[in-house]
């Protein structure tokens, strides 16, 4: 086997064996991880979101952020989108295994403004526990399934 061929596929394999948070997120995701639970909502402790996430979700459900940003549901794919400053969102599955057993939309800023410096918020958000699918109306939401 041809040395450097061995060391691209080892390359390749520690690569693919990296946790999901250790891949390339965009610029907005990876500020968005950065920022307080407080920020998202002002009752909630001012720690990172991630760490509060994980510590308020049900047993056995995990947090999967999504790498890019994202329109928040809210883009039409029609040219209107372009004279619109739609809003940007960082995605979080919940994840039960391998099915994803709730969603949320952390709203961080907009196309036209970009990251904002304040007014973060949950722009939507719901968990499926028990059989019983629930919206949550604020972060704050999320521990009450704890």
């Amino acid at each position: 086997m041809n040395i450097s061929y061995f060391f691209v596929l080892l390359i390749a394999a520690l690569f693919y064996s990296l946790p999901r948070d250790v891949h390339a997120d965009d610029a907005y995701v990876k500020k968005a991880k950065l920022l307080s639970a407080q920020q998202f909502d002002s009752t909630l402790p001012d720690q990172p979101v991630g760490i509060w996430l994980r510590s308020n979700i049900p047993a056995g459900y995990e947090v999967v952020w999504g790498e890019y940003i994202t329109d928040c549901g809210e883009g039409t794919g029609t040219a209107a989108d372009k004279e619109r400053d739609l809003p940007l969102c960082a995605e979080v599955e919940l994840k039960k295994g391998s099915e994803v057993k709730g969603y949320l939309a952390l709203f961080v800023g907009t196309q036209k403004r970009g990251l904002l410096k304040k007014g973060y918020g949950l722009y939507f958000g719901y968990i499926e526990h028990h059989g019983v699918e629930d919206n949550f109306k604020q972060l704050s939401d999320v521990s009450k399934f704890k």
